[in-house]
C-alpha cells in the first residue's frame, strides 16, 4: 500500500494533494523547504513530477487509489485531484473482480465521481467485468425498475438508418446516425375540447406497434378508431389514395376501425380489426389483395393502366366472412392469415402457399393451406417460403412443396457430453417468436437465444424435392449467457443486419465486419454492437434498405396521492357555534351515548359519519342548556365570536347559534334579503326569521342578530351545517337515531319533527337540495351546489367590487401586480393557515381594517395569471381539470414553468393540497428531456412527493442521464442528494449484502470472546505505530506522542508579523549565512518533525516529564520511600547513548512557578519573581547518583547561565554577578558554566525599546555530559524490580509481564532516537545564533560611532571598546529577565559595562 492510500484512509487531502504535486511531504521525506521564502514559483508542475509518485500503484487487493475513492461517496475531491494527474489510467481494473474505477463508482452510486469519469474522454464505457458486466450493466442490477414492463401496451417510436423511400416519418427526408424520436400528429378531426387539453396539444401520440417494408412504414398508435399511421413512397396505393411520397407518418383517410395488427408487403398493406376483420390495398400485381379488382381504364388510375390497384382499405371476405382472425403475414407476392384453427394464404403459389403449386399456381381469394395440421401462433412468409410457429412451440417450413420440421440445437456442449438439463431449461429452449426478411429466417426462443436458417430461392436450389436441405440447418447468433443478455424482440434487416432488444431494454445491432478477411485474425465476419443512449425497448424493426426501428417504454411512475381537506372540509372547520368559547367552559359532563348499531347497515361509513357529527351538534345544546342551568340565563354572544363570525342566530327557546354572513347569503338568496332587513315568514309553519338589530351590515366587534321561531334548535343546527358542508344529516333515520335515543330525549327531540322542520326552512330559503333528499325514508345525499354557489360569489365580488352595501360585498382586497381582486376573509381564512393566523392575529388586522369593514393586502409580486387558478381553488374549490387546458402557453415547457409559478404561490400561502395538485400534474408531463428541470424545480419549492418522484425516474434511467450528460447542469448538491437516494434504493433491494447486518450479528454473538483477543491495527507510516485494540497501561506509561522518533506533524502555524520581518533579515544576512546552511531558517518549519519545545523545556525545568506530551505517571518523592525506577530510569538508559539532553526554549511561567519538586537529583532552589522582562535562559543535564543501586547516575534538567570565552581568558556570563574568570567559573571551553540555582522560566517580552520582530540570539549548547550507565539486560531489570519490592514493601509491589517490560524496552529506545533529534536541532539552533549575533554586532559598532554628537565619548569608555550587546541567555543587572529582542537605544549610564569586546570576539 502506498502513501496515496495512507492519506486517502486517513483523509488527509493536503498532503494527498501535496503527494500528487511531487511536493515532498516534510513528515515522511525529511526534506526541508526552500530558501526561497514558499515562493509559488518553485513549486514543481504536476506536468514535470509525474514521476514523484505512482497514481496507478495497487494495494494487496488489486485496488488503486482511484478505485477507492470512487467507492467511497466522501471522496469526490480526492477523485478530482487524482483526474488531473496527467498519468492517471482510469480504464485499470481491480484484481478481485475486474472492476474499473467506473464499476465501483456505480456500483456504490458515487454520481459525483461517475460524473467526472464520463467527462473524460479516455474512459471506456464498454468494459466488462469478470461476469461480462459493464459498468452501467452493473449499476442496473442493484436497483429495481431498470429493466422494461414487457406488458406495457405502447411506447415512444424512435428511428435511425437510411431514410430511402421516407421509411424513417422524419419530415426532412434526411438519414439518422443515431436514434431520434418520431413525433406522431393526431387526428385533423379531433373536436375543440380534445384541441384545447393540453395533453393532446403537446404530447405526441403512443406506438403500439411499428412495421417496415422495403418501400413504406405503418405505425399502429394508441388511439382508438383510426389509429393507423402511413409513410414511405407512395406510389402503387400503398398509402391509400394518391401517389406522392409522404416523409412523415399520416392518418389514413376513410379509416374508422380500430387496427390490431399490420402486416406489409413491398406492394400492399394487410390490416387486422379489432372485430377480427382482415382489410387490404395497395398494388394487386400478384393477386395479393384477396379479391378481383378490374383493370382500370384510361384515367382511373394511379399509375400504369395495366395494373390494378385498391387506394383504399376493403375487407377480404371468401372463406374469411365468418372466421375471426388472430393475425396476419404478407410478402411481396403472397399474403396469409390465420385464426385458432386453420391458416388461409393466397397470392401467387411458389410452393410456399401450404397447397401444390402446380394445381393451383395463383390463389386469388383466401384458401385453407392443407400442409399445416395444426393450429399456429404466428406465420411469416416471403416469395419462396413460410414458417409456421405452431401452439406446440415447434416451427415447420413449406419450401418448394415440400414440409419441413426446423431443428433447433438444444445445447452447446459437444455431442459426446450429456449434460442435465431440468424441464425448465427444456421449456425455455423452445421458440417463442419467428420472423424473416428476404430468403433469411430468424427464431427466438423463450429463454433468449436467437437462431437464423436460410432457405434458397426454388429457381436456384432447383425443382426435384430430394434437393439437399442443408440451408435449413439453424445456426445460433445469439448465445445467453446472462439472464439480463436474453434477447425478447428481434428484426432482420439487409445484408445480414440484425437487430435485437434484450432483456434489460437495450438494443443490439449486427453488422458487417469490415475488418473481416484482411488479416488472418481479423475476427468474425459480423459482430454485434451496443446502441447507446436508448434503453428500455421492448419491440425493434427493420427493412431491406437499412432502416430501423424501436419502441421505448417509459418508466411508470407512481401517482402522487391528493391528501388534505377538500373545500367542503375546510368550510365545516370554521363552523363557529361549534366553537364559542362559552360552550367550551360550560361543556356537559355527560357525553352524547353512542350505541352502535346493531343492524346490517351498521358499517356503512356515511351512517357512522352521521352519528359522530350530530353528537357534536347535540353536545352544542346540551352545554347552553347546562350553562343556563347554572347562570339561570342563556348565554350571551361575546365578541369576537369564533373564526370571524358576524351574524348570530337566536332561537325563541334562548339558544344562539354564531354563523357567518357571507356563507348564509351565498348560499340562499332569501337569507341575503332577511340579513338586508326584509322578514320572512312561512304561511303554512309557524317558522319565521328576522333581523333584530342592526339593520345594515356588520361591522368589526357588531354583529347581526337574526331571530329564528316556530322550529326545534336541532333541525336549525342540521340547515347550518348543509350550508357550511353540503351535506344534511339524517337523525330521522332508524340507524342514526337508535344510537342517539338518550340524548334526542334529553332535549326533547323527535327525528320526524326534525325532518319536518328541516323541510319547512328548505322551502322557506329555497334551497331546493335539501327538499329532493327529504323525500328518502332513510338518508340520502344531497347533489353537490356549494362549489357552484361559491363560484358564483366570487365572480360577483369582481363585478360588484365598489358596492359595499351588499351583504355579498367582499371584505378583502388583493393587490396584485396587474390588477386588485376582492375576496371574503371567511374564505381566505378557512383555506388557508396563511390567512387563518393573519387575521386571527388582532395586532396585525386592527388598525387596517378602513372604515367600509375592508382590508387590503399587499401581493403585488404575484400576477393575476397564477393567482387565477390560485383563488380557484381557494375560493370556491375548483380542482379536477383545472389545468387541461392553459390556453395561453405554447409548448410543454411554458406549460410547466407556469404550474411551478402556482405552486411556488401556493406553497407561500400554505396551500399544501393544491401544491400536491401542482405536483401531480407535473408528474404527468415528466419526461427524460425535462426531468432535471422539474427536479431542481420541485427541490427548491420543497414539494417532497415529487422530488422523490423525479429521483426514483432518474435513478431507474441512470445510464440515459449519464451517457448523454444531462446530468452535468445540475448543481452539485442535487447530485449528491440523487446519490444518496440511489444508495437507500440499492439497500432495499439488497438489504443484507448492503448493511453490516450479519457482522453486527456475528459481533454480538461471540462478544466475550472478541474481547480476549489481542487484535493489533494496521501500522500507518503516517501518524506511526498505532495502539492495538487493548493498549497495554504499560506501554502508555513508557512512550507518548512526543517520544516518538516520528510524531504526527501539527497544522502549521500561519506566519506572523514577526515571521515576515524575519525573512527580510534572514535575505539580508552576511555572507557567513549565505554559505550552505545545515538546517532550515528558523522561521521556517523544519524538515524534522516539530515538537513543542517550550513545554518540553518547563517540564525539564521543574524536573518533570511533559505532562502533556509524556504521557507517564508521576510518582510523588516520599522521605525515606525511594521512587519508582520507571519514571527515571529512561533517562540513565538514554544518556549512555545520546549524552546529555539538549536545552529547550523556555516557556511562560509566572511568579507562582515554584521549585522543582524534591527528590529529583538537584538541589533545592529558591524562587526569584521576576520584575524585568528577561531572556529565556537555558538548561543542562545535572547528573546524581541513583537513589536505587544499580541503576546508576541520575540526569536531570537544570537551568544554567550562558557564558562566552573572551580573549583575556575571562568568561562573560549572564547571571547577576557580573564576570567571572575560567578557573574560577567552573568552565570548561566555550559556554559551558556552573549550572545556576537562582533563575527560573519566565516568558519572553518585548523590551520598550526593541523591535518585536527580532529574533532572540539563541543561547550555546552545551556539550554531552558523562555517560550515564550502559543499556540493561533482562536479568538487570529482574533484579531491579527485586531489589524495588524490599523497598516499597508489600504495598508497594507491582508485577510486571514480559510484554510490559518489552514495551518499556521499546519506549527507551525511542527515548533515545528522540534525543539525538533534539542535538541535532540544538547545534543548528546555536549556528543560526551565531550569524546573527555576528550582524548584530556590526550594526551596533556602526552605530557606536554616531554618539559623539550627544556629548562626546564617555570618559569611562576607550575608542577601542564597543557597546556591550544584549547577553544570550540572560541579561545584565542580575534581575534574571530579558527581551525578546536587542534594544537599539543607546545604552544607560547606569548598566554595568562588561567586558566590551570579549562577548564580540565569543560570538564570532
Amino acid at each position: 500500500m502506498t502513501l496515496l492510500h495512507e492519506y486517502l484512509h486517513l483523509r488527509n487531502q493536503q498532503a494527498f494533494q501535496r503527494l500528487l504535486d511531487g511536493i515532498p511531504d516534510r513528515a515522511q521525506h525529511g526534506g526541508a523547504l526552500s530558501s526561497s521564502g514558499g515562493k509559488s514559483w518553485t513549486r514543481p508542475s504536476p506536468l514535470t513530477s509525474g514521476a514523484s509518485c505512482d497514481v496507478n500503484a495497487r494495494d494487496w487487493w488489486g485496488r488503486t487509489v482511484l478505485h477507492l475513492a470512487c467507492a467511497s461517496p466522501d471522496t469526490v475531491e480526492y477523485v478530482r485531484l487524482l483526474l488531473r494527474h496527467p498519468g492517471i489510467n482510469v480504464n485499470l481494473a481491480d484484481s478481485e473482480s475486474h472492476w474499473t474505477a467506473l464499476h465501483r463508482a456505480l456500483y456504490n452510486a458515487n454520481l459525483p465521481a461517475a460524473l467526472l469519469l464520463l467527462q473524460r474522454l479516455d474512459t471506456d464505457r464498454t468494459l466488462q467485468d469478470f461476469e461480462g458486466y459493464t459498468a452501467f450493466d452493473l449499476y442496473n442490477s442493484t436497483l429495481n425498475g431498470t429493466k422494461p414492463c414487457r406488458d406495457a401496451p405502447y411506447g415512444d417510436l424512435y428511428t435511425w438508418g437510411a431514410n430511402r423511400n421516407a421509411a424513417l416519418g422524419f419530415a426532412d427526408g434526411g438519414d439518422r446516425a443515431h436514434p431520434e424520436q418520431v413525433i406522431i400528429q393526431r387526428k385533423e378531426t379531433e373536436s375543440d375540447a380534445e384541441k384545447t387539453h393540453i395533453l393532446s396539444r403537446f404530447f405526441p401520440l403512443y406506438a403500439r406497434q411499428v412495421q417496415m417494408s422495403r418501400l413504406h412504414t405503418a405505425v399502429i398508435t394508441s388511439e382508438n378508431g383510426g389509429n393507423l399511421r402511413l409513410c414511405g413512397f407512395g406510389g402503387g396505393g400503398r398509402l391509400g389514395a394518391g401517389q406522392h411520397t409522404q416523409y412523415v407518418l399520416k392518418q389514413l383517410p376513410n379509416l374508422p376501425h380500430t387496427i390490431v395488427s399490420v402486416a406489409l408487403g413491398q406492394d400492399h398493406t394487410l390490416a387486422l380489426t379489432k372485430a377480427g376483420e382482415v382489410l387490404s390495398w395497395g398494388l394487386n400485381r400478384f393477386l395479393q389483395l384477396g379479391y378481383v379488382l378490374e383493370v382500370p381504364g384510361p384515367g382511373e388510375s394511379f399509375g400504369r393502366t395495366e395494373e390494378a390497384i385498391q387506394a383504399t382499405p376493403r375487407k377480404v371476405l371468401g372463406p374469411l366472412k365468418k372466421e375471426v382472425v388472430k393475425g396476419v403475414a404478407a410478402s411481396r407476392s403472397a399474403s396469409v392469415c390465420w385464426t385458432d384453427t386453420d391458416v388461409y394464404t393466397w397470392g401467387t403459389n411458389n410452393g410456399q402457399l401450404g397447397y401444390d403449386k402446380a394445381a393451383q399456381a395463383i390463389q386469388v381469394l383466401p384458401r385453407k393451406a392443407t400442409k399445416v395440421t395444426e393450429p399456429v401462433i404466428s406465420v411469416v412468409i416471403n416469395d419462396s417460403a413460410m414458417a409456421c410457429l405452431l401452439n406446440t412451440q415447434d416451427v415447420i417450413c413449406i419450401w418448394n412443396n415440400r414440409h419441413t420440421k426446423i431443428m433447433f440445437p438444444g445445447h452447446a456442449f459437444p455431442s459426446e457430453m450429456q449434460p442435465y438439463r431440468p424441464p425448465q431449461a427444456i421449456r425455455d429452449a423452445k421458440i417463442a417468436k419467428i420472423t424473416c426478411s428476404d430468403d433469411t429466417f430468424a427464431a427466438l426462443s423463450f429463454n433468449g437465444e436467437l437462431f437464423t436458417f436460410t432457405v434458397s430461392n426454388p429457381s436456384e436450389a432447383g425443382a426435384a424435392p430430394g434437393k439437399d436441405r442443408s440451408g435449413l440447418k439453424p445456426q445460433r447468433v445469439w448465445a445467453l449467457r446472462k439472464k439480463f443478455s436474453a434477447v425478447k424482440d428481434v428484426a432482420l434487416g439487409s445484408d445480414g443486419s440484425i437487430i435485437v432488444c434484450t432483456e434489460s431494454g437495450h438494443v443490439f445491432v449486427r453488422s458487417r465486419n469490415l475488418k473481416s478477411g484482411q488479416t488472418s485474425g481479423s475476427g468474425k465476419a459480423f459482430k454485434f454492437q451496443r446502441l447507446s443512449a436508448l434503453q428500455r425497448v421492448t419491440q425493434v424493426c427493420a427493412n431491406a434498405t437499412g432502416a430501423f426501428g424501436a419502441l421505448r417504454v417509459e418508466y411508470q411512475l407512481k401517482p402522487i396521492g391528493v391528501c388534505g381537506n377538500t373545500f367542503s372540509q375546510d368550510l365545516a372547520a370554521i363552523q363557529p357555534y361549534l366553537r364559542m368559547p362559552s360552550l367550551r367552559e360550560h361543556k356537559t359532563d355527560e357525553p352524547v351515548l353512542f350505541e352502535a348499531p346493531h343492524d346490517e347497515d351498521s358499517d356503512d361509513l356515511q351512517i357512522t359519519n352521521d352519528i359522530l357529527k350530530l353528537m357534536d351538534l347535540l353536545n352544542v345544546l346540551l352545554s347552553q342548556q347546562k350553562q343556563r342551568k347554572e347562570s339561570g340565563e342563556w348565554p350571551k354572544p361575546e365578541a369576537p365570536l369564533p373564526y370571524g363570525a358576524d351574524v348570530t342566530i337566536q332561537m325563541a327557546a334562548g339558544f344562539i347559534f354564531p354563523v357567518h354572513q357571507i356563507i348564509l347569503s351565498a348560499r340562499s338568496s332569501v337569507l341575503g334579503l332577511v340579513l338586508s332587513g326584509s322578514s320572512l315568514h312561512n304561511r303554512w309553519s309557524s317558522i319565521s326569521i328576522q333581523v333584530v338589530s342592526p339593520l345594515h351590515r356588520s361591522h368589526r366587534g357588531h354583529p347581526i342578530h337574526l331571530k329564528l321561531s316556530g322550529c326545534h334548535p336541532l333541525s336549525v343546527l342540521i340547515l347550518l351545517a348543509f350550508l357550511y358542508t353540503d351535506e344534511i344529516m339524517a337523525p330521522w333515520d332508524h340507524r342514526v337515531s337508535s344510537s342517539l335515543g338518550q340524548s334526542l330525549k334529553k332535549l326533547k327531540c323527535d327525528p320526524l319533527q326534525v325532518k319536518t322542520d328541516l323541510g319547512a326552512l328548505a322551502e322557506l330559503l329555497e334551497l331546493p337540495t335539501i327538499t329532493a333528499a327529504l323525500d328518502s325514508p332513510i338518508k340520502s345525499l344531497p347533489s353537490p351546489s356549494l362549489e357552484l354557489a361559491m363560484r358564483r360569489l366570487f365572480s360577483s365580488s369582481q363585478a360588484q367590487a365598489a358596492s359595499h352595501d351588499s351583504t355579498l360585498a367582499p371584505d378583502v382586497i388583493l393587490q396584485l401586480f396587474d390588477r386588485d381582486v376582492y375576496c371574503h376573509s371567511t374564505i381566505l381564512r378557512a383555506r388557508s393557515e396563511f390567512f387563518a393566523n393573519f387575521f386571527d392575529e388582532d395586532e396585525w388586522t386592527r388598525k387596517r381594517w378602513d372604515a367600509q369593514g375592508v382590508i387590503k393586502v399587499d401581493m403585488k409580486h404575484l400576477n393575476w395569471r397564477v393567482m387565477d387558478y390560485v383563488l380557484r381553488f381557494m375560493c370556491f374549490g375548483a380542482e379536477d381539470r383545472m389545468f387541461e387546458s392553459l390556453e395561453f402557453v405554447n409548448s410543454v415547457d411554458e406549460a410547466l414553468e407556469f404550474i411551478f409559478d402556482v405552486m411556488a404561490a401556493a406553497n407561500e400561502l400554505l396551500l399544501d393540497r393544491l401544491v400536491l395538485l401542482c405536483s401531480s400534474v407535473i408528474l404527468q408531463h415528466a419526461n427524460i428531456h425535462n426531468a432535471c428541470f422539474i427536479l431542481a424545480d420541485a427541490t427548491y419549492l420543497h414539494a417532497q412527493q415529487l422530488i422523490e418522484r423525479m429521483q426514483s425516474f432518474i435513478a431507474v434511467n441512470m445510464e440515459l442521464f449519464l451517457e448523454t450528460g444531462m446530468l452535468d447542469d445540475i448543481p452539485i448538491a442535487l447530485v449528491k442528494q440523487l446519490a444518496q437516494f440511489v444508495r437507500a434504493k440499492q439497500a432495499e433491494k439488497a438489504t443484507v449484502s448492503r448493511s453490516n447486518e450479519l457482522i453486527n450479528n456475528a459481533l454480538g454473538k461471540h462478544a466475550e470472546w472478541l474481547a480476549e483477543q489481542d487484535i493489533p491495527a494496521p501500522y500507518s507510516r503516517v501518524n506511526g505505530a498505532s495502539i492495538s485494540r487493548k493498549t497495554s497501561s504499560a506501554k502508555l506509561k513508557t512512550l507518548g506522542p512526543s517520544m516518538h522518533p516520528h510524531p504526527q506533524r501539527a497544522i502549521r502555524r500561519p506566519p506572523s508579523n514577526d515571521d515576515i520581518f524575519a525573512m527580510d533579515d534572514e535575505s539580508n544576512s552576511s555572507p557567513a549565512a549565505k554559505q550552505p546552511r545545515p538546517a532550515a531558517p528558523v522561521w521556517k518549519a523544519p524538515s524534522t518533525p516539530r515538537v513543542d519545545m517550550k513545554a518540553v523545556m518547563a517540564e525539564a525545568a521543574r524536573g518533570s516529564p511533559p505532562a502533556r506530551d509524556s504521557p507517564r505517571s508521576k510518582t510523588p518523592s516520599t522521605p525515606g520511600v525511594a521512587a519508582r525506577p520507571t519514571p527515571t530510569g529512561w533517562r540513565d538508559q538514554s544518556q549512555a547513548q545520546t549524552g546529555a539532553r539538549p536545552s529547550p526554549p523556555g516557556t511562560p511561567s509566572g511568579p507562582g512557578s515554584g521549585p522543582a519538586p524534591p527528590g529529583v537529583g538537584s538541589s533545592p532552589r529558591k524562587a526569584v519573581p521576576p520584575t524585568t522582562p528577561r531572556r529565556a535562559q537555558t538548561t543542562s543535564m545535572s547528573t546524581n547518583a541513583s537513589p536505587i543501586p544499580g541503576l546508576g547516575p541520575m540526569i536531570t534538567p537544570t537551568r544554567k547561565t550562558a557564558s562566552f570565552v573572551g580573549a583575556g581568558g575571562k568568561t562573560s556570563s549572564s547571571a547577576g554577578g557580573g564576570s567571572s574568570s575560567g578557573a574560577g567559573g567552573g568552565s570548561v571551553g566555550v559556554g559551558i558554566g556552573a549550572p545556576s540555582s537562582t533563575t527560573t522560566p519566565t516568558m519572553r517580552r518585548v523590551s520598550s525599546g526593541g523591535k518585536a520582530w527580532t529574533q532572540p540570539p539563541a543561547s550555546a549548547p552545551t556539550p554531552a555530559g558523562p555517560a550515564g550507565g550502559t543499556r540493561m539486560s533482562f536479568t538487570a531489570i529482574q533484579e531491579l524490580e527485586r531489589a524495588q519490592e524490599e523497598l516499597l514493601g508489600e504495598a508497594g509491589r507491582e508485577r510486571r509481564t514480559l510484554r510490559e517490560i518489552q514495551e518499556e524496552e521499546q519506549g527507551l529506545r525511542a527515548e533515545a532516537e528522540f534525543l539525538a533529534w533534539w542535538n541535532a536541532e540544538e547545534e543548528r539552533v546555536r549556528l543560526e545564533a551565531i550569524v546573527a549575533e555576528a550582524e548584530r554586532e556590526k550594526g551596533e559598532r556602526k552605530a557606536s560611532g554616531r554618539q559623539k554628537r550627544g556629548g562626546g565619548r564617555k570618559a569611562d569608555q576607550g575608542p577601542g571598546q564597543a557597546r556591550v550587546p544584549a547577553q544570550v541567555g540572560g541579561s545584565s543587572g542580575g534581575q534574571g529577565q530579558a527581551s525578546t529582542a536587542p534594544s537599539k537605544r543607546r545604552p544607560s549610564r547606569k548598566q554595568p559595562q562588561k567586558d566590551k569586546g570579549n562577548s564580540a570576539q565569543a560570538a564570532v
